[in-house]
């Protein structure tokens, strides 16, 4: 596991524990059987997938350089909310796992924020909304 996957974990974690999300499950957005049938609590399932990566250098003759990689990650909490809750209970549920997202970013490192419309998941039979964070995280190389 990368430096950046750990700082990623360190980071759900913290979202998990904020506030109201307390309350929510939270379970790998693979393998996708994993998904709660019928869904009996708010959930919210976690996949991460990096983009790119880059190479990059900074520094002048004043200053020591650093060196290392630019990771451009896309993260995607898909939202639950229990069965037989209104879409509003939804948007509510989504707009908080987005606050959690932003007051948890120490590092700064979401570029955008995504909300979905409504999608139905029909191996839990439930509808959902995704929350998708871009983010970009430096990882700089060990001298």
């Amino acid at each position: 596991m990368t430096s950046i996957e750990n700082r990623i974990d360190e980071w759900i974690a913290r979202v998990k524990s904020y506030g109201a999300l307390k309350a929510f499950e939270f379970i790998p957005g693979y393998p996708a059987h994993k998904t709660p049938s019928p869904v009996t609590k708010y959930t919210v399932a976690v996949t991460e997938r990096e983009e790119k990566t880059n190479a990059f250098f900074i520094g002048n003759q004043t200053a020591e350089g650093c060196s290392g990689r630019l990771h451009e990650i896309e993260l995607i909490l898909r939202v639950y909310a229990p069965e037989g809750s209104s879409g509003s209970a939804l948007l509510r549920a989504s707009a908080l796992v987005m606050d959690a997202l932003e007051k948890q970013d120490s590092e700064n490192a979401i570029d955008t924020l995504i909300l979905s419309g409504v999608g139905y998941d029909t191996a839990a039979r439930v509808e959902y909304r995704d929350v998708t964070a871009r983010l970009s995280m430096i990882e700089e190389a060990v001298a």
